[in-house]
């Protein structure tokens, strides 16, 4: 007979920011990527919307792996279908650690952006849905929305923080119709996002980034 068990134990979970938290800093950004990429080379995408008032930060998934083989690059996951409930549990956790570590280095009334990217969307929804953290407005990007959450007792928390979907008309991973589905399934849950189709692929982009960044801005 073979017996599950689990035990805590510590382990490091990293993140990197655009600059060094300060007072002066009123918008902040966490920002979740994709399978197999690693945060500090997730972050380089959004220096097209970097500025002193505001502090993007990116945590990095617990799971690192080499993309090919046994050597080379290193991409890091957030969760895997092995033991996911646990995975879940660290990777909000982690998210709620991160923020708990800046937030007494800057403005107090800062305006807390939440993004995913890719698998990354499950993993921000997921958080928004289970954490205590006061957020203003998220955004999702080239992903889809975890099938298995509770929307009815979340739907109302996230409808109410100016929801908005991206997708590229090239999205390599993303047809028409699987973009049609994921349309058909926020609806179904009552999800109000705005939709914002842009040119390019499965990739965050500078322009629709930077659109992004003066609607936050001026809300």
């Amino acid at each position: 007979m073979m017996i599950k068990k689990a035990i805590n134990t510590t382990k490091s979970g990293r993140f990197f920011l655009s600059q060094q938290p300060h007072k002066k800093i009123t918008q902040v950004w966490v920002v979740c990527h994709g399978y197999g990429q690693l945060a500090n080379y997730f972050l380089k995408w959004f220096e097209p919307v970097f500025n002193d008032s505001t502090l993007i930060i990116a945590p990095e998934g617990l799971h690192r792996f080499y993309l090919s083989g046994f050597s080379g690059k290193v991409g890091a996951s957030w969760m895997t279908k092995e033991d996911r409930e646990t995975d879940i549990i660290d990777y909000i956790t982690l998210i709620d650690n991160v923020i708990n570590s800046i937030k007494g280095e800057i403005n107090k009334d800062y305006h807390l952006h939440a993004l995913g990217f890719s698998q990354g969307v499950a993993t921000i929804t997921r958080w928004i849905c289970n954490t205590k953290h006061q957020i203003n407005s998220i955004s999702l990007w080239a992903g889809e929305m975890p099938k298995d959450l509770n929307y009815k007792s979340c739907k109302s928390k996230l409808n109410a923080l100016n929801p908005k979907l991206f997708f590229g008309k090239n999205d390599q991973f993303y047809s028409k119709l699987a973009v049609k589905k994921e349309h058909s399934f926020l609806k179904e849950n009552q999800l109000s996002f705005s939709y914002i189709e842009f040119d390019g692929k499965h990739k965050i982009e500078p322009e629709p980034l930077q659109i992004l960044a003066k609607s936050i801005l001026s809300s």
